[in-house]
């Protein structure tokens, strides 16, 4: 992983220690949008795959992805060492330690022999700016997946300042409400979004997975402000 402007074990938004308890209220549909991830990835992989899981958090999709396919083996990456704490508490809860393994640390850093079947990255490179840095994030990616592999891109999109994002902002306010969130959690909220995160929109996404080298890029999921992209690694 390319670094993020956020350090989730100091000043998150959503803090480690409460994250799983805010998280499907805050992000719309998030237990969708990782029930639509492993559909895909089980149309695509075979029961021997391995799978990387970049930005692997406390470890929602490394428990549904493990318990979707019990043969995959799947590593999760992350450098929040708060974060994968209770990942791992999870992992051992659901007797997942075979096939499932952490990595504190940053996609760059795994050994150049590591390389998978498909990688997923979930809610991750929208805390990257566009400086150079979505790039280099979705290249350290690509070098560690094979040929023909697929990709999962899901992260919050859309193009700041325009009239199109002032209006979906408007919209998830209100999916705030309904999901409860405290005034005061908005208020963080929206102050995070404003300074720490870098939405993009669909065209620049197309436009970055291209230059990484990925193809045949399908969009999957859409949730407010929140896409899905699956894409393929262009043979070399």
């Amino acid at each position: 992983m390319t670094k993020q402007t956020i350090d989730f074990d100091l000043n998150a938004a959503i803090a480690g220690t409460e994250y799983d308890e805010m998280i499907m209220s805050v992000i719309p549909g998030y237990e969708a949008m990782h029930q639509m991830a492993l559909a895909c990835l089980r149309a695509k992989l075979s029961d021997e795959a391995n799978l990387l899981v970049v930005g692997a958090g406390t470890g929602m999709e490394l428990i549904k992805f493990g318990k979707g396919n019990s043969q995959w083996q799947i590593l999760g990456v992350d450098p929040s060492q708060k974060m994968l704490t209770i990942a791992q508490e999870k992992i051992q809860q659901n007797g997942l330690s075979e096939q499932v393994k952490l990595f504190p640390g940053y996609t760059d850093d795994l050994p150049d022999s590591s390389i998978y079947d498909a990688a997923t990255s979930i809610l991750v490179m929208h805390f990257i700016p566009d400086d150079g840095g979505k790039l280099a994030f979705l290249q350290s990616i690509t070098r560690r997946m094979k040929s023909s592999s697929t990709l999962i891109l899901i992260d919050v999109f859309g193009e700041k300042g325009t009239d199109d994002f002032q209006e979906m902002t408007s919209l998830v306010k209100k999916f705030w409400e309904e999901t409860e969130i405290p005034e005061a959690k908005k208020v963080e909220l929206l102050e995070t979004m404003d300074k720490g995160v870098y939405p993009i929109a669909e065209t620049r996404v197309l436009e970055l997975l291209q230059q990484a080298g990925f193809g045949k890029v399908m969009r999957f999921y859409t949730g407010l402000w929140v896409g899905g992209w699956m894409a393929v690694k262009d043979d070399l």
